[in-house]
């Protein structure tokens, strides 16, 4: 009885606590250096995380999903930055006191709130035009593409506010109370928050919700003929997806001690597609997966190639691409869901049912798998 449990549950479900058990276990074999990078892959993970439950759940791609990441990012960077006085990049130009739009940001806790309201509202305010318009397909993503391009030139053009192109340097690490946290117990708290986005993120798309978002994926116009308002749906799950974006952002800021509009424009938008693509959409493994493990590569290759570094990752991506079109995770899926409905159609019980059908109707069931 317990191996026919576990033959229930699907390999995606291993690997996750094989993942886990790995970032838990991390800071007992690595250095410091090693587990301060680690920190920023669970960070990318939760950012990874926070689009795969819109694409792979809803099959809204966005373009921009870094936007999101980043206005998290700078209301917090923004909040450490203020919080002595006005910091030098505002003093440079001139200002001699703290904006009025930015004194609510010098109380870290109302600034965290904000750092995912902030990305959630421009989600809904988007979101709401673009989905009560019935804009879908190629149009939403150029519509995200644009808005994420927008907001980083915006951020690098309010130079007195944000720091331009230079960004935010200098910010602390993070702390509880006046004492800061040291290197291992910032891994864990935010190893922690992890955790608490994954679970979110699986019950979220285990649950009746999650189940009439893979139909508005599948087919939206027959949903809608069953009663359903798909636009509300989608509008829903973008809110979500941008405030857990915002949240990596926020947790982001202390490990790098930086932000700069790169955090929140195209390129970053493209490094997190990639991550689902390399790893799989749709089943929250991939998209974690994707994030460690091309994080890590990034890392290693440079170390060891730095001159073709580049090359070297771009040709492995490739390769997974060309011939794992559905990711590592989702061809492993394919393969596990395939061998299960071989192993039924191969059952005695089935065979001879199927004996007493067509002969030609249980060959082409038996083909199908």
């Amino acid at each position: 009885m317990m191996k026919r449990n576990f033959n229930h549950i699907g390999w995606d479900k291993y690997i996750d606590l094989t993942l886990f058990a790995v970032l838990l276990l991390f800071p007992l074999v690595g250095s410091l250096f090693r587990v301060e990078m680690m920190s920023k892959v669970v960070v990318f993970i939760i950012f990874a995380l926070s689009l795969d439950i819109l694409w792979g759940s809803a099959g809204l791609m966005n373009l921009g999903q870094a936007m999101f990441f980043g206005l998290g990012g700078y209301v917090l960077a923004l909040s450490y930055a203020t919080r002595e006085g006005v910091p030098v990049f505002m003093s440079s130009f001139g200002v001699t006191q703290v904006p009025w739009f930015m004194q609510i940001l010098q109380n870290t806790g109302i600034a965290i709130i904000l750092g995912m309201v902030v990305p959630g509202m421009v989600a809904g305010l988007l979101g709401y035009f673009i989905f009560t318009s019935k804009v879908k397909g190629v149009f939403f993503n150029i519509i995200t593409l644009s808005l994420a391009s927008l907001i980083e030139l915006f951020f690098t053009n309010q130079q007195k506010y944000t720091g331009g192109a230079n960004g935010i340097s200098g910010l602390p690490p993070m702390s509880i109370g006046a004492e800061p946290l040291s290197v291992l117990e910032h891994y864990y708290v935010i190893l922690a928050m992890g955790l608490l986005v994954y679970l979110f993120c699986r019950w979220l798309t285990n649950s009746r919700f999650g189940m009439i978002l893979k139909s508005v994926r599948e087919n939206e116009s027959r949903l809608q003929f069953l009663g359903f308002n798909p636009a509300a749906f989608k509008l829903v799950i973008f809110v979500i997806s941008g405030m857990i974006a915002g949240l990596a952002g926020m947790l982001y800021i202390p490990i790098n001690s930086f932000i700069s509009p790169n955090n929140i424009g195209v390129v970053f938008s493209t490094s997190v597609l990639v991550w689902l693509a390399v790893g799989g959409r749709g089943n929250l493994t991939g998209a974690m997966l994707g994030a460690f493990m091309i994080t890590w590569m990034e890392s290693l290759l440079s170390e060891q190639f730095e001159n073709v570094w580049l090359l070297l990752l771009g040709a492995a991506m490739l390769a997974v691409v060309l011939f794992f079109p559905k990711g590592l995770i989702g061809t492993l899926l394919d393969w596990q869901y395939n061998r299960k409905i071989e192993r039924q159609i191969n059952r005695p019980e089935f065979e001879s049912e199927g004996l007493r059908l067509n002969g030609n109707e249980f060959a082409t069931a038996k083909g199908k798998v």
